[in-house]
């Protein structure tokens, strides 16, 4: 199976930074402990119930595949696919909740052996893009940023219930 690597990097400050990776150790916590429940201050972005709307946005049990890296001197968070397998389809709805103020926000995947193929995601609070010509990227965002004139919370709630363990 080919893996594929994610690049996507968001100039923000500790705090921001803090968000993405608590959501990373809960899910470590979690694959540890069925009953870890996530830390409090997830509970500002997720709101009172923040387990099961964490669990249903990165489609639990499978895992999320991507970790952070922050740089204190940069002001600049990494997200890196873990072993070449990302969850792609999770990430633009975690990145909406996570970082609504930040959007739009433009990441590209890549198959390893082909990275002159790479995919590009543009999650903004109205849609999700996706192209494959990086020349679009930018003319696409600057557009996106022109259309809000400021940001605004966009607050959402798990479609489907999680997986009962019967299941």
């Amino acid at each position: 199976m080919s893996s594929r690597t994610l690049s996507l990097e968001i100039a923000c400050t500790p705090d921001e930074a803090a968000r993405f990776a608590a959501v990373e150790l809960f899910l470590a916590d979690l694959a540890a402990d069925p009953d870890a429940q996530p830390p409090g201050e997830l509970d500002a972005v997720f709101g009172a119930n923040a387990k099961p709307t964490i669990l249903g946005l990165v489609g639990h049990p499978e895992p999320l595949g991507v970790t952070c890296r922050y740089d204190r001197d940069a002001g600049v968070l990494t997200l890196l696919g873990v072993d070449g397998r990302p969850n792609l389809a999770a990430l633009p709805v975690l990145l909406l909740w996570l970082y609504p103020e930040k959007l739009p926000i433009a990441y590209s995947v890549h198959v390893t052996e082909r990275p002159d193929l790479a995919v590009w995601t543009i999650v903004s609070l109205q849609r999700i893009e996706i192209t494959q010509n990086p020349d679009e990227v930018p003319a696409r965002l600057e557009a996106l940023r022109a259309a809000l004139p400021k940001p605004r919370r966009l607050d959402l709630q798990p479609t489907r219930p999680l997986p009962r363990p019967e299941d």
